[in-house]
């Protein structure tokens, strides 16, 4: 009795194994490479976005204008240039509201490039007015 009882725990482990199997198969290649120059890109041109904003309490902000322009609260234009990984387009938070100028400008760019950004901060009693300013350069591919 007891060589039935070991044949079938044997039977009931090797079943379990066999059903915990899982293989994945990659179809594809892991990464895609495309080697760019500059040689490859026509410069298009450069231009300036900014952002005023005031913060009070360090929490509770109000936008005052965008691109030299009052914020109208009732139209909001954005523009998702990019993605989070792309390393060429990293702007400050608030920044990002004021991209939709670069397409405006430059409606056949295809590669933007931050040049420098600029943040100026003038403190008050519990709050402070905030302007940042980033220079960018537009390119397209040939």
């Amino acid at each position: 009795m007891k060589i039935y009882r070991y044949i079938l725990i044997a039977f009931f482990l090797v079943s379990l194994t066999s059903c915990s199997v899982t293989r994945n198969r990659m179809y594809g290649p892991d990464a895609t490479r495309l080697n760019l120059t500059m040689d490859d890109l026509e410069y298009l041109g450069e231009t300036e976005i900014s952002v005023d904003y005031r913060t009070y309490i360090g929490f509770i902000s109000v936008i005052d204008q965008i691109n030299g322009v009052p914020y109208d609260r009732e139209e909001i234009k954005t523009v998702k240039i990019g993605d989070k990984q792309d390393v060429s387009l990293r702007l400050y938070g608030k920044l990002r509201r004021a991209n939709f100028k670069l397409l405006e400008e430059f409606p056949d760019g295809e590669y933007f490039v931050v040049v420098n950004q600029t943040k100026s901060v003038t403190r008050w009693f519990l709050g402070s007015a905030v302007t940042v300013r980033a220079k960018v350069k537009a390119y397209s591919l040939k």
